[in-house]
């Protein structure tokens, strides 16, 4: 499994790739182990209309031009052993919201211990590219039944700057960050979570709201928005995971679970 980079630098071209991207995907999990998957993916309208209009250029007058969209049943059944063996798709509908548009889908499981949670939000969407040579990043979950259920989860290793990187000044850091840039990019955020049907008795996971536990949120819009502490954040790379800590505390925009690995223990 390779490292999960966590900085602006590594997510940026990932945002460039995908657009404007609304993903959030929340795990809700019985006593038992069983529970559902609830995801929705979102892009904006302006992202739509950029890539029907580039399909459209490769239609001739005989055929119609196919529209793009995310809401597609039987891509969406597919998808379902992406989260794992035994998962099977529930339901799904199309979403259309405030100058979004996607989907919202349910999936089922039966057991918790097979099931993965990919981190890349890119691989979301099929923009057409080959991505068979890329190794994927998971949130792996252990579950322990008993009158006092346990779960384990168990995320990507988190890749730091070392003692020997050094930040190097570019034109474009003089320019500092794109305007345009930010407009573009504000709403775009990332979201794993999980929900207990039940009480958490005990925790050592750091982002606890009542039974939701959130392991992943990323809010690109206000990461951008928060040039100054970008900027230093590029040029002083955390070297471990303590200066991650701290950076992530003062940063608007991020929450990211660095224990590893997480214990949730519920009745």
């Amino acid at each position: 499994m390779k490292s999960l980079k966590i900085s602006f630098l590594v997510l940026l071209p990932v945002i460039l790739f995908s657009g404007c991207l609304k993903v959030d995907t929340k795990v809700i999990i019985n006593k038992d182990g069983s529970g559902t998957i609830e995801e929705q993916v979102l892009i904006s309208d302006a992202v739509v209309s950029m890539m029907n209009e580039f399909m459209s250029s490769f239609q001739d007058s005989t055929n119609t031009p196919e529209e793009f969209k995310l809401f597609k049943v039987g891509e969406l059944k597919d998808k379902a052993a992406e989260y794992g063996m035994g998962v099977e798709y529930v339901s799904g509908e199309e979403v259309k919201t405030n100058g979004w548009q996607g989907y919202k889908a349910i999936y089922s499981f039966e057991d918790l211990n097979k099931i993965k949670m990919e981190t890349d939000p890119n691989r979301k969407i099929e923009m057409g590219i080959d991505k068979s040579a890329e190794k994927n990043e998971y949130f792996n979950f252990k579950f322990i039944p008993g009158d006092v259920s346990e779960l384990i989860i168990d995320r990507p290793e988190l890749e730091t700057g070392g003692e020997e990187d050094t930040y190097k000044e570019s034109e474009s850091d003089e320019e500092g960050l794109d305007d345009n840039l930010i407009k573009m990019m504000d709403g775009m955020s990332v979201t794993i979570s999980l929900v207990i049907n039940g009480d958490i008795v005990e925790t050592n996971a750091t982002f606890v709201d009542g039974s939701k536990v959130t392991l992943l949120d990323i809010d690109f819009g206000k990461l951008l928005k928060n040039k100054n502490s970008l900027e230093l954040l590029e040029k002083n790379p955390p070297k471990n995971l303590d200066e991650m800590k701290e950076i992530i505390k003062n940063v608007p925009g991020i929450k990211l679970e660095l224990q590893k690995p997480v214990s949730i223990k519920f009745r």
